[in-house]
């Protein structure tokens, strides 16, 4: 080191060979790039020995220097370098300057608001100053660029105080500085968002009026192109300051900020030669035309064309030109008139519309604005072209040339469009030049005119308010009577928020503050538009020095001529010269009259400069308070009355700044002491928050709490709090504790009582900026605390010369463990003790979630833990972190990290709801000592994870994405730990993040977990999957059973015994859940040792397999029993939109169930035959009445023509918020459509009975769903009427089909959010509402007008796909409804509208072309599209080609291609397209050979219905085999890929069965044989379905059911069918008990309880009677009774 210390330095600093300087200078840098850190110590030397040696001329020697100080600046903070760049910038060498100037632009660009705090700000701008006035250029502009860094750092907003003395055009340089400057990160890389761009090149050129504008032919050869913008305005002004970009760029209401588009002027030759390539000659001759017809077809073909085009493709200039030609808009037919102003209006709202193009047709358009006929479209068409232009080119325009026309009605109604346009847009427009127009308007002759002036007068007045109205203060009183009369009718109201405008500049969100920031802007550019005198001229030198004089007379005439000065200036300008400084003087003057004119004047100033206040506060407001402390009663009044002006335009925070209240409250007037706390106590509570430098107010309002004067004592106690609002408690009490003990005690009681009286959570403002500061202890802006040395923490290395860098550096090195941290000591040693609570609520973790989202933060996912993630973490976690828990959470000792965690355990007891709103960063912080080696903190931290998870479940807590993300993978990586005891803490809490967090996201977790070389990971991960394997199924599996089974089978082969285990324990259950066939392909090819393996332990638990029940009981203790339903106030509670595919929830309720029924199931007997009475049993049923599920309220008897207003308001009844009412409303519809004839009077009500009953459905899902006071039995109950009344719709085929396309759209989306709704899966019920839902889209899909239904799919697939928010799951449910649609498009081919649905799958690939699928993720929707197209071209052939028509520019159509492609593609196709086949045999060709015919075809479905059935079972069973063996090439694939896996099954076990017992061998013991087994271990159901409740016949149905399975159904078949006909079941029961097999999206899940309840029972059928012998005793029971 000592080399380091004398000899670089040395030879820098007092060598005088230049060649040696630099060279040593290039050893220092490379040095300090190489130590990095641990260069800190000798980093400031460094610096201070390059700033003195930049004096050196020689470029190359300088150049060394520059590379040796920028390497040593990561090493030090600013602060420990202020003294001695401010030194460097005060040295009369210039080259110095420079360069120190140049190094301080430098480190800003570097830097951000933490690290660049306001008191170093204030230190470098006060040198900077001083220095942009130097004499050498170079040192000017190095001065302009380190300001301009400064300000595009900590914005504008912060900077300017300190620049209140730069004159105007010292301040333009400075921020075009700050518009080129690029900020760096530590590394030297552009930050996010940035780019190096010149003022230059954002500026847009001023586009002159056509009539002026030269053509771009008329340019020089070599001058830049006319699209190119220009830095100077064509006045010869400075240029404009270009847009900001990123966080600068606020979001103004209407957009303010986009960058204006111009184009250069096109020549009359080149408009006329593109028009003729837009449009054909024809088109241009037609517009032309004498004859109106002709000028009418024309310009409707010229729309055409330019709604087909898209808006890159279209020149507007070239439209409205060629639109604009004789007669153009002055065309005397109002038809045609209104053909071109509607084509304006649509290209100024939906293309490049420039103020080029403008100027064409303005002055045609302000003609025809007062037009009878077209006057409003003309109106609409001006403000379309005002959004893309601006409102303030536009309403100029069209104002000046309204009054350079004679016509009155055209003024008049230009005068009404401005006024509704400033109420659309906002006041876009400039005052100054309207006010000389509205007083024309005035002394109009017409009172239309004048009437309308005067309404402009009146929103204008919303806006700007009194100001507005001095402006017509000579105005003839009778004028100023009507005109107050106007601004009476809306003071008080709010102006209307904009709803129209340009679009805004782009860029994400900004923060609270900063959109603050931007209303006072849009404010102060209202007030800027306002006419103001610069008196700086007026306030001369003379007059100046007569307020000083020594006589009192001449002192009060010059005030005098200063108040005549200001009554004639109704608004001032900003420059006031040296007015300020002569009335602080006079404020402070010994006669008390001229105080009392001195605060009038003041008073008045600051009214009449209006927001330029904030200029001169910091030298009127410190003069105004210290009035405060005069004697005189009137003048502490006034003095107040005065402030309170100034105040309406500024803020406190420059008088907090400069510590003015702090200086004031520190004088020991009572006077002023009074009267300041208690106007502070006004302001102080609804100001936004303050500086730090606020704080150092409180020792002296605990000072004047102890005051001798009762009224400070007392204005002090309500002071208390508001003082509190902005500082927080914990300054306050840490400041008490620096009391005397004598007054201690007494005042820390008044402490605590504010305390309780401290808004916990205020209401937030519309901007937050407020809020923010209320609902926080302390609330202070990131920039307003010095950098904080940083204490010992990982990664935070400083040493004691160079102080703590901790927030300024960036860290690239990895860190493992331990991370080495040298002391970090600082210049003020704080021995305070913190006495606050251990975490807050000051940021809550939504604002983080949203910052990660936004990716404004690094996201927490890392292989290897860097300093990056840990700094992050740090600066997140100190403003919700005491400082002591922060000393102690980053400590390097692990002793401090146990304590840290004991305070955790114990606020989970205090402080549940900050542990909750701090879950995140404790979490995060918790995967950071997981790279610790300590066990006894590691067990430590084990044992409050535990306790938190606990804690959670008690609270129903839902774990965020973001907080499982960033903690389960580093968990996961624990439980593969070389520690027994640390891998069983690790199991458990995997346990309980089950009930936290849903199983099938944690089954990703693990499974991303195997891939670990850990193989006690492995292991350990493969084991908890085989727990979830067999107790959710196999569907819990994650992405796909497919790929997690052959990733588990993979794992076989692995050299570690325990791993190998645990794949082959993980691959039985699964192997139990999914049956042999299933698994192995599931499994896909192993090699003969791993399949010999799997074989052999497969063998091994078939034969070890227990009881069913035995099992149930030994079931591994992993499986995490069904999620409790959350609380409806969560806001972390899983949303529809978010939720998962149908896994571990929906499984385990099933499973819930299936164990319910095998319980009862046990108990049941067959029944004995002795106990019924068959001559009772045979006799015709009287149905009993039962109690529905809803009360029928009967509808009012109405005569017919009254009937549609009653079932009008019927239907509105169904989206009542109560849900009595809507189940009443429903009652009644239902009650209407079981008449047939009454059901007819709803035809023309079905679209808005589908819509009501689809808003019920989200208004359920959003509201009743999230309300815990709503039981969610009363939800259920609602769902299943809503399903009622949809599924007697649909059974009525009159009504069915009038449902709209739109209507249906919306139904669907609907129905399938219910799907998706996993909360609805965990109520009791729950299961059977999704299951009738799911049969409930198949049923409109089937009864509905099919080209409705497909329509309506395909346009909710295109919404989907272009809605980011919408989520996989929704797109694949929506792309499945349109799979079953084309599957029946071949039998419903003839009833579609081909031509329509040919038009939606235009629109999709108009939006969607083919071209953009290709940097998508999946073209799954694309691919489906192009299966609905093929699958008519296939079905329609070559005829389809002329139905197109309904698709414009059909030849450029994606649709067109894709329908010659099918057809090419197919050989019969090819030939009907030559003719030589029909249409028939085009559509055979495409058929199977060997289709059934239409009776062989009637005869299966009839089979199938039977097995349908629960009572015909059997009979189709042994119906369907005989079919079989009589037409064994019949092809059964179309029936039974209508149903489920499940069902297919079950008839493939039957049809087993059958062949079995005709061969006489005995039926498989293992499989059931009918539904007859099924319905007695499904028969305790508790609740039926929704379908079942609505037929009255429910009680028949459970009676036929215990006929079949005591054999009296089947026995007869002739009897059965007679039986069938006299009971009449309704078909809807009979399909529904069918089609509920059928599936869209919810698959049912085939567990292996269920196999325990087949092989149960299969064990209890010996214990039945043979059916054969019951059919024999009935038969002789039935003979004894005929006789």
């Amino acid at each position: 080191m000592t080399f380091l210390e004398l000899f670089p330095v040395q030879v820098i600093s007092k060598d005088t060979n230049v060649m040696l300087v630099a060279l040593g200078g290039k050893c220092m840098a490379g040095i300090a790039n190489g130590l990095r850190k641990k260069f800190t110590p000798y980093a400031v030397s460094t610096v201070q020995c390059v700033l003195e040696k930049f004096k050196e001329k020689k470029q190359m020697v300088v150049v060394a220097l520059r590379e040796c100080i920028d390497a040593a600046f990561p090493c030090i903070t600013l602060d420990s370098v202020l003294e001695d760049i401010v030194a460097a910038l005060e040295n009369k060498n210039p080259s110095i300057k420079a360069e120190t100037a140049s190094f301080l632009a430098r480190c800003f660009a570097k830097s951000s608001m933490s690290t660049l705090p306001k008191k170093l700000l204030k230190s470098f701008c006060t040198s900077l100053i001083k220095t942009v006035a130097d004499t050498a250029p170079e040192v000017r502009d190095a001065s302009f660029l380190a300001l301009g860094t400064a300000m595009k750092v900590v914005s504008e907003k912060h900077i300017m105080p300190f620049l209140v003395d730069v004159d105007n055009l010292k301040m333009q340089k400075i921020k075009e500085a700050c518009d080129t400057v690029v900020l760096l990160n530590m590394k030297g890389e552009p930050r996010a968002g940035q780019t190096a761009s010149k003022p230059t090149n954002n500026e847009p050129k001023p586009v002159q009026r056509p009539a002026t504008a030269a053509p771009s032919a008329a340019k020089a050869p070599g001058s830049r192109p006319s699209t190119a913008p220009s830095g100077k305005s064509k006045s010869g002004g400075p240029p404009r300051k270009a847009p900001a970009k990123g966080k600068g760029a606020k979001k103004g209401p209407a957009g303010a900020n986009k960058e204006e588009v111009t184009e250069p002027l096109l020549s009359d030759e080149a408009v006329d030669e593109k028009a003729e390539a837009l449009f054909t000659a024809d088109i241009l001759k037609q517009l032309s035309s004498s004859n109106w017809k002709e000028r009418l077809e024309g310009t409707q073909k010229m729309i055409d064309i330019v709604k087909g085009k898209s808006k890159e493709e279209l020149k507007t200039q070239v439209v409205v030109r060629t639109l604009a030609k004789k007669p153009g808009i002055k065309d005397n037919n109002f038809q045609v008139l209104k053909l071109k102003i509607d084509l304006l209006a649509y290209l100024g709202k939906n293309t490049v519309f420039t103020k080029v193009s403008a100027g064409f047709v303005l002055s045609d358009l302000v003609d025809k604005v007062g037009d009878v006929k077209n006057g409003s479209g003309v109106q609409e068409a001006l403000s379309c072209i005002a959004e893309s232009c601006s409102l303030e080119f536009v309403g100029k325009e069209v104002i000046t040339m309204a009054f350079e026309q004679k016509n009155p009605k055209n003024q008049s109604e230009a005068i009404n469009w401005l006024t509704n346009a400033i109420k659309e847009f906002g006041l876009k427009v400039n005052v100054k030049l309207l006010i000389e127009n509205i007083k024309k308007s005035f002394a109009h002759t017409n009172p239309a005119v004048r009437s309308a002036g005067i309404s402009l007068c009146g929103v204008i007045y919303m806006y700007m308010g009194q100001n507005f109205r001095v402006m017509f203060d000579s105005e003839k009183p009778a004028l100023l009577k009507e005109l107050d009369a106007e601004i009476e009718k809306v003071k008080g109201e709010k102006p209307p928020a904009p709803t129209r405008g340009l679009a805004s500049g782009g860029g994400d969100a900004d923060d609270d503050e900063d959109e603050v920031d931007a209303d006072d802007k849009d404010d102060d550019k209202i007030d800027d538009s306002l006419p103001r005198t610069d008196i700086s001229e007026m306030i001369t030198q003379d007059l100046v020095n007569e307020m000083a004089d020594k006589n009192w007379k001449i002192r009060k005439a010059a005030l005098e001529k200063l108040e005549t000065i200001l009554k004639e200036s109704p608004f001032v300008a900003p420059n006031l010269g040296l007015l300020p400084e002569a009335l602080k003087l006079r404020l402070n003057d010994n006669n008390k009259i001229l105080i009392a004119t001195t605060l009038g004047i003041c008073s008045s100033l600051g009214t009449k400069l209006g927001p330029h206040c904030k200029a001169h506060i910091r030298i009127i407001g410190p003069a105004l308070i210290g009035c405060f402390g005069d004697s005189k009663p009137n003048l502490r009044a006034s003095a107040v009355s005065a402030l309170n002006v100034w105040m309406e335009n500024c803020n406190l925070v420059p008088l907090v700044e400069q510590e003015t209240l702090s200086d004031a409250l520190k004088l020991e007037n009572p006077n002023l002491r009074q009267e300041l706390l208690g106007w502070l106590s006004e302001k102080l509570p609804s100001h936004k928050p303050l500086p730090s430098e606020f704080k150092l107010c409180i020792p002296h309002l605990l000072t004047c709490l102890e005051d001798r004067n009762g009224d400070v004592r007392k204005k002090a106690q309500e002071a208390v709090v508001p003082f509190m609002i902005h500082t927080g408690y914990e300054s306050v009490f840490r400041a008490c504790s620096k009391l005397k003990p004598a007054s201690k005690d007494q005042i820390m009681a008044i402490i605590e009582k504010a305390k309780a009286n401290l808004p916990a959570k205020p209401a937030k403002t519309k901007k937050g900026a407020s809020a923010k500061a209320a609902a926080a202890p302390v609330s202070m802006d990131d920039m307003d605390d010095e950098p904080k040395a940083a204490p010992s923490r990982p990664l935070s290395t400083a040493s004691s010369e160079g102080g703590a860098e901790g927030k300024t550096e960036t860290k690239t090195r990895t860190v493992r463990g331990k991370a080495k941290a040298a002391p970090a000591p600082s210049k003020k040693k704080k021995t305070e003790e913190d006495t606050s609570p251990p975490m807050n609520l000051t940021v809550p973790k939504e604002r983080r979630f949203k910052d990660e989202k936004s990716l404004k933060i690094l996201k927490w996912n890392f292989l290897q833990l860097t300093g990056e993630y840990v700094e992050q973490l740090t600066l997140q976690m100190e403003k919700n972190f005491s400082k002591g828990m922060m000393d102690m959470m980053f400590n390097v000792d692990f002793k401090q990290h146990i304590k840290a965690i004991e305070i955790l355990i114990k606020s989970l007891e205090t402080l549940p709801d900050e542990t909750v709103g701090n879950l995140d960063l404790i979490l995060k912080w918790f995967t950071v000592r997981f790279l610790d080696t300590n066990p006894s903190m590691l067990n430590k931290a084990l044992e409050y994870l535990r306790l938190v998870l606990s804690m959670l479940v008690e609270m129903d807590y839902s774990l965020h994405e973001y907080e499982a993300s960033s903690f389960i993978p580093y968990l996961i990586i624990k439980v593969g730990d070389a520690k027994d005891n640390v891998r069983k803490d690790v199991r458990g809490i995997i346990k309980i993040l089950y009930k936290l967090y849903p199983v099938s996201k944690m089954f990703t977790f693990l499974m991303d977990g195997i891939k670990s070389k850990n193989a006690k990971q492995r292991m350990e991960c493969i084991e908890e999957l085989g727990n979830l394997i067999e107790a959710y199924g196999i569907s819990v599996c994650q992405p796909s059973p497919n790929v997690a089974v052959k990733n588990i089978a993979g794992q076989i082969g692995d050299r570690d015994n325990g791993v190998r285990n645990a794949a082959l324990n993980a691959a039985v259950q699964a192997y139990m859940d999914v049956g042999e066939n299933q698994f192995y392909k599931l499994t896909g090819n192993l090699n003969d040792k791993d399949q010999s393996l799997l074989d052999e332990r497969i063998k091994r638990s078939l034969k070890n397999k227990p009881a069913p029940k035995a099992k149930e009981e030994e079931r591994p203790k992993t499986a995490a029993p069904a999620q409790p339903q959350r609380s409806a106030s969560q806001s972390q509670i899983q949303r529809p939109a978010t939720a998962l595919p149908k896994s571990a929830s929906s499984s385990s309720m099933k499973k819930t169930y299936l164990t319910t029924f095998e319980f009862e199931k046990t108990e049941m007997e067959m029944p004995k035959l002795n106990q019924f009475d068959l001559d009772e049993l045979f006799k015709p049923v009287e149905m009993p009445k039962i109690n529905r599920a809803r009360d029928p309220s009967p509808m009012t008897r109405v005569s017919p023509a009254d009937a549609s207003a009653t079932i009008g308001v019927v239907i509105a009844q169904i989206t009542s918020t109560d849900i009595l009412t809507c189940i009443q409303a429903l009652a009644q519809i239902d009650e209407l459509l079981k008449d047939e004839e009454r059901a007819h009077l709803l035809g023309g009500h079905v679209d808005q009975l589908m819509l009501h009953i689809s808003m019920q459905f989200r208004m359920t899902l959003s509201t009743h769903m999230n309300n815990d006071d709503v039981p969610k039995e009363e939800v259920v109950r609602l769902y299943r009427c809503l399903l009622g009344t949809l599924l007697a719709l649909t059974q009525n085929p009159f009504l069915a089909t009038k449902t709209s396309k739109d209507i249906l759209k919306d139904l669907f989306n609907s129905l399938i959010t219910i799907l998706l709704d996993q909360r609805l899966s965990l109520l009791h019920d729950g299961p059977q509402v999704v299951r009738s839902v799911n049969v409930m889209i198949v049923k409109i899909m089937e009864k509905s007008d099919y080209t409705n239904s497909l329509c309506a799919l395909i346009k909710s697939l295109q919404e989907c796909v272009s809605s980011e928010a919408c989520s996989p799951k929704f797109l694949e449910l929506i792309m499945k409804c349109i799979w079953k649609m084309i599957k029946m498009v071949p039998e419903i081919i003839n009833d579609l509208a081909v031509d329509r649905i040919l038009l939606e799958t235009h629109l999709f690939l108009r939006n969607f072309p083919t071209s953009t699928w290709k940097n998508r993720t999946s073209d799954l929707p694309l691919r489906t599209i192009k299966t609905v197209i093929h699958t008519l071209a296939m079905l329609k052939g070559s005829k389809i080609l002329g139905q197109l028509n309904l698709i414009d520019a059909s030849e450029n159509s994606e649709v067109k291609m894709f329908l010659q492609k099918s057809l090419k593609k197919d050989p019969n196709s090819r030939n009907e397209m030559n003719g030589s086949s029909d249409d028939t045999d085009s559509v055979k060709s495409h058929q199977k050979p060997k289709k059934l015919n239409k009776s062989t075809h009637d005869m299966l479905a009839e089979i199938f219905k039977k097995i349908g059935s629960k009572e015909n079972t059997i009979e189709g069973l042994n119906n369907l085999y005989d079919f079989k063996k009589k037409h064994p090439e019949a092809d059964l694939d179309p029936f039974l890929k209508m149903s489920s896996q499940y069902f297919q099954n079950y008839i493939e076990r039957g049809l087993k069965n059958i062949e079995r017992e005709r061969e006489g061998r005995a039926p498989s013991q293992s499989e059931p044989t009918g539904y007859g087994m099924t319905e007695r271990m499904t028969k305790p159901t508790p609740a039926p379905t929704s379908a079942e409740e609505l037929d009255i016949n429910f009680y028949m149905n459970k009676l036929r059911t215990i006929r079949a399975n005591c054999g009296l159904e089947n026995a007869d078949p002739s009897k059965q069918e007679n039986m069938s006909k006299k009971e009449d079941m309704p078909e809807k029961v009979e399909k529904e008990n069918r089609e509920m097999e059928e599936e869209i999206c919810v698959k049912p899940v085939l567990s292996s309880s269920e196999n325990r309840d087949n092989n149960q029972t299969a064990s209890s059928g010996s214990k039945s009677t043979d059916v054969s012998e019951l059919k024999m005793r009935l038969e002789r029971i039935k003979r004894l009774a005929k006789s």
